[in-house]
């Protein structure tokens, strides 16, 4: 019986072999990687062998399919198609048809448990962001609501190559809901380790950044702007804090950040600044509104597309867990009967729940100051009339299907991307 020979820890392992292992990795032949090391290219070649078998290279393997072909393939194998078909019936079933996209987006992974959800979440943003990236060339105002996967598909969209022909104009990216009241949870991985990165706000300026950097600064209908934020916006009204009160908070938001300009608010909140063309509604000289003759329309109004995730009430932690929502005053063994899960903070009520814990998930929804189930139906309904994207949501994971499929039924979405988890378990619900 011959013995496996014992791996070393990389860091004890012979520079030689994490030399070749870093030239390989690069790209370099291995010819070449011989003269730089004066080696022979057998033993080149050995070294190579030993870098894969220790861990020190993991390679990925790259079908050389063309796209259309990989798409055909990959609509056959998954059954997209298929899948598309059960859901617009089921839209149509509910007279709110707007679902006219599906892309399912395989990750290779198995997930069990937050490491290994977040390791697919990573993959998946990166293969979802070409597809992505179609959606928003098409956009000028686009919607961005929070969270990881969403921050997966910005590193994503930073990686490809062809954002160097990307747009002509900027596109505004609008950041949807403020900040919660109580801490983030404390990171459980290496990967999402900054919980700002992982905010509305945080992700609406990466997403600028990525998508304006090399695009011409302004044209009619969209002019050079700074990024909006909503650094200084509470996400939720506490139950125990007077509405009046919360109110003068908003006020003061519209002067700070860019609440105003984003989301309507009483016209006394907002100064007497005049800008040119209109008054600004945050009281600055304020370029962020889409402009319509005389008239000034909040943002979220005008939205040509908006992504977002969706949240489930089954999976522990992140937005539904206890320490997100304990300074709201939420009650959330209440909110989880009454609802199915979120669509970017919006809650979905469940139908199904007893009239009690369905009037308290839309006593909830009214204290949040974000984006509103209205505004994602408002998003949809005039994508589907303008042929523009609308709504793409972006799930991972089996445990969010059920709440896919709500939103779907509520015509809520246009576009959905789903990894293979999601789209099965979504498979066996229609």
């Amino acid at each position: 019986m011959t013995r496996s020979p014992r791996l070393e820890p990389f860091d004890r392992q012979d520079d030689t072999i994490k030399k070749v292992a870093y030239l390989y990795a690069e790209g370099e032949p291995q010819k070449r990687i011989a003269g730089l090391l004066s080696l022979s290219p057998s033993m080149v070649s050995r070294l190579v062998d030993q870098a894969r078998q220790s861990g020190l290279l993991e390679e990925t393997v790259t079908c050389k399919l063309a796209a259309e072909e990989q798409t055909r393939l990959r609509d056959e194998v998954y059954g997209s198609d298929a899948l598309l078909k059960k859901l617009k019936d089921v839209a149509y079933a509910s007279a709110v048809a707007s679902l006219t996209q599906l892309q399912i987006v395989p990750t290779g992974l198995e997930i069990r448990g937050d490491p290994s959800w977040d390791q697919a979440v990573v993959v998946f943003g990166r293969k979802a962001a070409a597809h992505c990236l179609d959606l928003i060339r098409q956009c000028e105002v686009l919607g961005v609501t929070y969270g990881r996967t969403l921050a997966a598909l910005a590193n994503g969209l930073a990686e490809l190559a062809t954002l160097s022909v990307k747009a002509r104009t900027p596109v505004v990216c609008v950041p949807l809901w403020g900040e919660p009241l109580s801490p983030w949870e404390k990171p459980r991985s290496t990967v999402f380790r900054d919980p700002a990165k992982l905010s509305s706000s945080g992700l609406a300026a990466a997403m600028h950044r990525i998508l304006n950097e090399r695009a011409q600064q302004g044209s009619e209908r969209t002019p050079a702007r700074q990024p909006l934020y909503l650094d200084f916006v509470p996400a939720f009204r506490p139950e125990h804090y007077p509405e009046k009160k919360f109110n003068a908070a908003l006020e003061f938001a519209c002067s700070v950040s860019s609440y105003g300009d984003i989301f309507p608010v009483p016209d006394d909140w907002l100064g007497g600044a005049e800008a040119s063309g209109g008054r600004a509604r945050s009281g600055r000289q304020s370029k962020s509104h889409v402009a319509f003759g005389d008239e000034k329309r909040p943002l979220v109004d005008h939205l040509d597309g908006i992504f977002t995730s969706v949240g489930s009430k089954d999976q522990p932690g992140r937005f539904w867990s206890g320490e997100f929502f304990r300074q709201g005053d939420i009650d959330l063994p209440k909110l989880r009967r009454g609802a199915f899960g979120d669509l970017g903070g919006a809650f979905i009520v469940n139908p199904t729940a007893n009239k009690a814990d369905r009037e308290y998930v839309a006593a909830v929804n009214e204290r949040w100051t974000g984006v509103k189930e209205s505004h994602f139906r408002r998003c949809a309904v005039r994508a589907r009339e303008n042929n523009l994207p609308g709504v793409t949501v972006l799930a991972v994971g089996a445990v969010r299907a059920e709440t896919v499929l709500q939103c779907v039924k509520l015509g809520l979405v246009n576009h959905l991307v789903l990894d293979s988890d999601c789209a099965e378990n979504l498979n066996e619900r229609v």
